[in-house]
């Protein structure tokens, strides 16, 4: 029996304010997304034809958009946000945590969850066969005094130590834009995270440290199932103009995630996806990866972009000069 093969975006609608990676007007942040995620889709559906798409979200679809997801053979999956937040939960990124819904709707025999802003630029099958009956995700190397999203590495040992783990710093934290989940390891992955969503809800009834976004309550749900690092396949790559990271290496991945394309890189190539002639559709491997990257501004930047990111930098620290002390290193 051949297995199934599941890739979900989980996209709720919140206010633009929850998301600082975003560049566009409030009231068009919601389309950007959309631009975005159809050009994620696109991107596996142009690999993986038999592979299943799905959008889970809380929201009816805007018409606009509508057409372009139906011709990829995207299924909308339309679900509360139970685990929404109570206000001052979270300062941002509070709508990751419809993730915890999504949990509950990992019907395949494999499920990949990815973010809207992920580009599939090579086949998964060489990966998912390395995989196997483990889960994957992408490990973010984050020092121990770094705190994130809140939370020190310090601190995140002692929320897991509450919750049954060794009083011992987690070694890896593993960010939240690409997980593969076999469906042996779902039902785990559930239970644990709903512990975790419940010790958070109690610790901030108290007004006391606790995991406040996806990322967080993953990291503890993935320390009860065998995990793999994905990161020969998968990073997460900065483009802003304030910071960039781009390796060489970047071109050989099976998979971009970038965080700073949302409304730039990924609105550029939307045009390109709807149009079923262009070499979106038709580019050899090598081919897609190098004009992909052109746009996504990974290599081969005009003078404009060229000029603004050197600046970027400069812009960044005169910003964190003006910073009182205190909030200088969430800058």
């Amino acid at each position: 029996m051949t297995s199934s093969v599941t890739v979900a975006v989980p996209f709720v609608r919140v206010d633009a304010s929850q998301n600082p990676n975003i560049r566009s007007k409030k009231g068009d942040a919601a389309s950007a997304y959309f631009r975005a995620m159809t050009v994620a889709f696109a991107s596996v559906r142009r690999l993986h034809p038999d592979f299943k798409l799905e959008l889970i979200t809380n929201a009816e679809i805007p018409t606009d958009f509508e057409p372009g997801l139906l011709t990829l053979g995207v299924q909308v999956k339309i679900v509360p946000f139970s685990h929404r937040p109570p206000s001052g939960f979270s300062r941002v990124f509070e709508g990751s945590l419809f993730l915890l819904d999504a949990l509950d709707h990992l019907n395949a025999d494999t499920t990949i969850l990815i973010d809207p802003d992920v580009l599939l630029v090579r086949s998964m099958t060489s990966m998912l066969r390395d995989l196997g009956d483990a889960v994957g995700a992408v490990h973010i190397d984050y020092g121990s005094a770094q705190e994130v999203n809140g939370l020190t590495a310090v601190q995140v040992k002692e929320l897991h130590a509450l919750l049954g783990e060794p009083l011992t710093v987690p070694q890896q934290h593993m960010g939240g834009e690409f997980y593969v989940i076999p469906r042996c390891c779902a039902g785990v992955i559930r239970q644990r995270a709903e512990s975790a969503w419940n010790l958070s809800l109690d610790r901030y009834r108290r007004g006391e440290a606790r995991f406040t976004t996806e990322e967080h309550v993953l990291n503890f749900a993935l320390r009860g199932v065998p995990l793999v690092k994905i990161n020969a396949y998968v990073r997460r790559i900065w483009t802003a103009h304030s910071f960039r990271d781009v390796a060489e290496s970047d071109m050989k991945l099976l998979a971009w995630h970038l965080p700073a394309e949302k409304d730039r890189g990924f609105g550029a190539l939307y045009p390109i996806v709807v149009d079923r002639e262009s070499w979106f559709w038709h580019a050899s491997e090598e081919e897609f990866v190098s004009k992909a990257a052109k746009v996504m501004g990974l290599n081969r930047r005009g003078p404009v972009r060229l000029g603004l990111d050197a600046l970027g930098p400069i812009a960044r620290k005169l910003r964190e000069r003006r910073l009182p002390i205190s909030m200088r290193a969430a800058g």
